[in-house]
């Protein structure tokens, strides 16, 4: 292949030219040819750097747009959960019927009906700023008051209210012992249902 490239009619004429030119004259040849050749690798080098940076720079936008939707998404999911839970506590808006669920969560428990005392406060008694903060729901609370229970009924209690059908939570906790009943206790209970406010009471 040298062999052919040699005898090439153009190679042998810029040999010859080479050849023909002084010492100096040669050695800038060289130079030219050298800096040349570094000229188009460091374009090569640089071209292929601004591809990948470009390339990396495109990836990275779109993780942040990503990243960007997929909070988005979740944001959204979290707001149809809430409505959700506001939407399943609305059965709870008749009256006497959050201090019936209330009750009827003992039997989870194996706590006796006569040990629960459940006093239903008025609707907007808890601070209007506190949980949900916002003017389009409304607040149910209630009293839970259990008396002669031990540990493992106010712990099968507790879970029954906060992981029920509906989206309840405990504002409060009030622990006493039984003075007649060793290993007993009575507690006291603040529970809120957060409802959806309708237009003819806002």
């Amino acid at each position: 292949m040298f062999a052919v490239l040699y005898q090439n009619k153009y190679v042998g004429m810029a040999y010859d030219r080479f050849a023909s030119l002084e010492p100096r004259q040669q050695k800038q040849v060289i130079l030219g040819v050298i800096g040349f050749l570094g000229f188009i690798f460091f374009l090569f080098v640089g071209t292929a750097y601004w591809a990948l940076w470009s390339s990396s720079h495109k990836a990275k936008q779109a993780y942040e747009m990503v990243n960007l939707l997929q909070e988005y998404e979740k944001q959204r999911r979290d707001k149809g959960s809430q409505i959700q839970s506001l939407d399943r506590n609305e059965q709870l808006a008749g009256a006497g019927q959050f201090k019936q669920h209330l009750m009827s969560l003992t039997r989870y428990a194996a706590i006796s009906p006569r040990s629960i005392q459940v006093e239903e406060k008025p609707e907007g008694a808890e601070e209007e700023g506190g949980g949900k903060g916002s003017h389009d729901v409304k607040i149910k609370s209630a009293t839970v008051t259990l008396e002669r229970i031990n540990l493992q009924q106010l712990r099968d209690y507790v879970k029954a209210v906060e992981s029920g059908a509906y989206n309840l939570s405990i504002s409060s906790i009030k622990i006493t012992n039984d003075d007649k009943v060793r290993g007993y206790m009575k507690v006291e209970l603040g529970v809120v249902a957060y409802l959806f406010q309708s237009e003819e009471e806002g």
